[in-house]
């Protein structure tokens, strides 16, 4: 939401609690295709709900992550979650752009519950209320940042050699990847639910609209405990498990009761659930890439992707 510069190509860099992801796009045809892919782990407690805890140690992850040289623009989009990060739609009487350019720091002050000093502040317009049912009032959507947590991700960014050029949302960056990805369809609702290490981050669509977003402070690190409690077994090897891999003569299928988290959303809700495939209609070769488990890195990619298709100065 929050752009610096010119219009041009992004890396897309999403700064996890578990990992630091980055994906570098180029115009194939009428699409996009991966040129540049990357991961690095972050250490532990280095980024605690949403937090950065430990610069020095996430700069580092960003600074090994980039000595990969496929990537070849310095410019980044990162993105922000949690609780420093307000989002939410608002209704206006009507007025023009320049209008609301002039008062919206007045209207956002009714509805952020921050100074808003403190913040950093974007919106867009939904619907401008020009339609013959808008009784004369325009949808708004307004999105606030505390200044302190983006100076914190961008500082991180530029200590490692690269130049923070836009900031958007995770659920933003969600909506981005899933639209070039599946396309949107008018009135349709669709859920997207990003599962991090400590956060799921929820972007409810209707049609090309965001009508509600969340994060929710419950992530895979959670399951993680659950998989180590159930079986008796150390954090990292119950962290192999859940990821697929055999340990200790435990097996993948031992622990399926316990990952039950698509199951679970589609006995509860009664609907369709699958993996977002970031790479769906965006083309990737890992193995040109280097990459050997693709499987594995996709589903954590969607972020980074969404970020990657993010242009300076857009909304």
């Amino acid at each position: 939401m929050f752009g610096f510069g010119k219009a041009k190509a992004l890396v897309g860099l999403d700064i996890g609690s578990s990992a630091v992801k980055a994906v570098e796009l180029k115009a194939a045809g009428k699409g996009f295709k991966v040129a540049a892919f990357g991961t690095e782990s972050v250490p532990p407690d280095s980024i605690v709900d949403g937090a950065i805890i430990d610069g020095a140690a996430v700069t580092e992850a960003i600074r090994k992550l980039f000595t990969n040289k496929a990537f070849q623009t310095k410019d980044v989009a990162a993105s922000l979650s949690g609780n420093a990060v307000i989002v939410k739609k608002i209704n206006l009487p009507v007025m023009t752009e320049a209008e609301l350019g002039e008062s919206i720091y007045w209207e956002a002050e009714q509805y952020i519950p921050f100074d808003i000093q403190d913040v950093n502040l974007d919106y867009q317009i939904l619907d401008p209320g020009t339609g013959p049912d808008s009784k004369g009032a325009m949808d708004v959507l307004l999105v606030a940042a505390k200044k302190e947590k983006v100076a914190d991700y961008t500082g991180v960014i530029t200590q490692a050699g690269r130049t923070p050029v836009v900031v958007d949302v995770d659920a933003f960056a969600l909506q981005n990847a899933y639209e070039a990805n599946y396309g949107l369809e008018p009135e349709m609702v669709v859920v997207l639910l990003n599962a991090g290490a400590s956060a799921i981050n929820i972007n409810i669509l209707t049609g090309d609209q965001s009508t509600f977003t969340r994060d929710v402070s419950i992530g895979g690190n959670a399951y993680t405990e659950a998989v180590q409690k159930e079986l008796n077994l150390p954090f990292d090897s119950a962290e192999q498990l859940k990821r697929g891999q055999s340990v200790e003569g435990v097996t993948f299928e031992d622990v399926q009761p316990v990952l039950r988290f698509m199951h679970a959303l589609q006995e509860h809700f009664g609907t369709a659930v699958e993996m977002f495939d970031p790479f769906k209609k965006v083309a990737f070769d890992p193995q040109r890439l280097g990459i050997t488990d693709a499987e594995s890195v996709s589903p954590a990619a969607v972020v980074a992707v969404g970020l990657a298709l993010r242009r300076a100065g857009d909304r």
